[in-house]
């Protein structure tokens, strides 16, 4: 476990100024619609939240999509696996990065949404919410592009992992199953107030179960190899 949390650290550490970055992006924008004269009108904060969310989900799966690629091409990633790292331990690391990532960037626009709409009894439940359910789609997408990327070129991983998260909105009623993903970002960029308990279950249960064939994939692969 410490190995873990040293690597999600690590890789946290490494694109800090980026996450530095998402976290003023939902205040940027919605210092567009805030007036000091009157609070902000909830439509337009559930615009900006629904491209916020968006955001989440896709910057996040094309982090995730790169990191082995980049450890690769850096050659850290041997020097780590030779100080007994094993490979579980290093994609586990970085899906903990991603999952810490996800959570300051959607508390950062929790936070953003109580300083455009003001917190109130309808306010602050919506924003728990929109940080669980926010959550869970971008924790979903960032396995799924840690799974692509095993095998796949990372900006051909993060497109695969974005069109699954985000191909099933056109649909009428996803299926929490095989969609949960779309149903938590449309329930978290509408400020729903109720969580959609089965959705988060699901997309907990398949990032995992995709991060156990990612990391059996992973085994398998040749880190030596010069990419260059």
């Amino acid at each position: 476990m410490s190995a873990v949390l040293l690597l999600a650290k690590s890789f946290i550490r490494q694109n800090r100024w980026l996450l530095l970055a998402f976290v003023f992006w939902p205040f940027l924008l919605g210092a567009f619609i805030w007036s000091p004269q009157h609070r902000a009108n909830k439509v337009e904060v559930m615009e900006l939240v629904q491209q916020e969310v968006f955001y989440g989900v896709a910057v996040v799966a094309f982090l995730a999509s790169s990191a082995v690629y980049n450890e690769k091409r850096s050659r850290r990633i041997i020097g780590v696996l030779s100080k007994g790292v094993s490979r579980a331990q290093y994609s586990w690391g970085f899906l903990s990065a991603c999952a810490a990532f996800d959570v300051i960037y959607f508390a950062a626009v929790a936070a953003s949404v109580v300083w455009l709409l003001g917190a109130s009894a309808a306010t602050m439940p919506a924003c728990a919410c929109l940080v669980l359910q926010g959550f869970s789609a971008a924790f979903w997408a960032a396995a799924l592009s840690l799974l692509f990327a095993t095998f796949l070129h990372p900006f051909l991983a993060a497109a695969v992992a974005g069109s699954a998260a985000f191909a099933p909105l056109a649909a009428a009623k996803p299926n929490a199953l095989i969609a949960s993903a779309a149903i938590l970002m449309n329930s978290a960029g509408g400020l729903a107030p109720n969580v959609a308990w089965s959705a988060v279950l699901a997309a907990v249960l398949e990032g995992v179960a995709f991060m156990f064939i990612a990391i059996r994939i992973f085994t398998t692969r040749d880190v030596t190899v010069n990419i260059e």
